[in-house]
């Protein structure tokens, strides 16, 4: 039986699988540094490490950047490549696969990093694949980014 973290940020609902969850902080200190890359909204200090805070607007699409929200959670997750942060409004819940109703996705462009939806109480959640945000959020857009020399993170 599988459970997911559900999470809403502007109207962007994404759920994550409860065992990639790795701590859930509120209000957590986030800092802005220069040459960041551009899926990357800032980073946030946990247990003597760096962890990026993604900007789930590359996901919707739209202008706006959801990392920016002053106030909320950074849902600490953890992928093959290190730990992320995703941003999040001040709502949240753990529900199990059976109470709501899933759907796969098979390669459909718009909806890179996502690798199903969760219908739950009628409202829809992307079910985010975190190993592909992780890399292509943090190294993959890096090496696109003017000044930075191509230079990439390393583990």
């Amino acid at each position: 039986m599988s459970r997911f973290g559900l999470f809403w940020i502007e109207g962007f609902g994404f759920a994550v699988a409860l065992e990639q969850i790795k701590k859930i902080l509120q209000n957590s200190k986030t800092y802005k540094l220069p040459h960041l890359p551009g899926a990357v909204s800032a980073v946030l200090i946990e247990a003597g490490q760096l962890v990026p805070l993604l900007d789930l607007s590359q996901l919707v699409g739209t202008g706006t950047q959801l990392g920016q929200v002053a106030q909320g959670y950074q849902v600490l997750v953890e992928s093959e490549y290190g730990t992320v942060a995703l941003p999040a409004d001040l709502t949240g819940k753990i529900v199990t696969e059976q109470k709501g109703e899933l759907s796969v996705i098979v390669g459909e462009e718009e909806d890179f990093g996502t690798i199903g939806k969760l219908i739950y109480r009628n409202e829809e959640y992307n079910i985010l694949d975190i190993n592909i945000l992780a890399i292509e959020m943090t190294q993959g857009f890096w090496q696109s980014q003017p000044g930075t020399g191509g230079a990439r993170r390393h583990q």
